[in-house]
């Protein structure tokens, strides 16, 4: 007779999926829900908002007669696309390990040229069109100061600002400049009107804020920005072009800028 034996049977190992995967090499457990896993991903954000939730509950339950009211909201939502579009470009610089002070005098000096442009008869798009320009313009002169001309970003970016603030009050004389037709534009309802109480700029700056996020997190630029920013010498031995990277990014805080001038 011959004798046989038994051979254990294969069984499959059981096969990860590809985020499972993901999960484990971050650390995190295989099974964790995908509501935990967005709580821990969004900390920093959702407690940001968690506070600002209770800040705004003191203050209704404080005076219900004034924060009950919409028109303080529709205040704070008319002076936040300001922020906005001068706070989220100044990321793209912080993260690339420079500074920039210029901003300020950028509005303004952005702001100025819109108003002239609309003054002289010319239609408001094209006065936002040479805002930009002129914002643009700005940003890059202060980036080739700190990127080419090898100044240190404070020093640069504040007489910058100095030399601007100076020129403006030259010629305007601390005059301010009435667009009196502005209002009956198209552009006005476009970018400067409101919908169903909501000024019409917030939601530009908002969509301003997702793009430059966009770019920021997923696309090439941000991808350089954060090489430049954590090491710029290995960042140029890969092939990027760390001077035109920061440059980019003092080009963008003058974009950002001029929009806030205009809005």
């Amino acid at each position: 007779m011959t004798d046989t034996t038994n051979q254990d049977s294969h069984v499959p190992a059981k096969t990860l999926d590809a985020d499972a995967v993901r999960r484990v090499a971050e650390g995190k457990h295989a099974d964790q829900s995908k509501l935990r896993r967005f709580l821990m991903d969004h900390r920093p954000a959702i407690g940001s908002f968690v506070v600002l939730v209770v800040m705004l509950g003191c203050f209704y339950f404080g005076n219900p007669e004034v924060f009950s009211q919409w028109n303080m909201y529709r205040a704070v939502l008319i002076g936040l696309p300001v922020v906005l579009f001068v706070v989220v470009p100044l990321v793209y610089v912080v993260t690339v390990g420079e500074i920039d002070l210029s901003f300020p005098s950028t509005i303004g000096m952005s702001g100025w040229v819109f108003a002239l442009v609309v003054q002289a008869g010319f239609d408001p798009l094209i006065g936002i069109v040479a805002a930009a320009a002129t914002g643009l313009f700005l940003g890059v002169c202060v980036g080739w100061l700190v990127v080419y001309a090898n100044l240190s970003s404070l020093i640069a970016t504040l007489g910058m600002n100095f030399m601007l603030r100076g020129l403006i009050q030259i010629n305007t004389e601390g005059k301010s400049i009435a667009l009196v037709t502005l209002p009956k534009s198209l552009a006005y309802q476009i970018f400067g009107g409101q919908y169903f109480g909501i000024p019409v700029q917030v939601l530009w700056a908002l969509l301003f804020v997702v793009v430059c996020s966009l770019v920021y997190n997923r696309h090439r630029f941000g991808v350089h920005v954060h090489m430049v920013g954590d090491n710029p010498d290995a960042a140029q031995q890969m092939g990027i072009n760390v001077k035109l990277v920061r440059l980019k990014a003092f080009a963008l805080v003058g974009l950002g800028a001029a929009f806030a001038g205009v809005a």
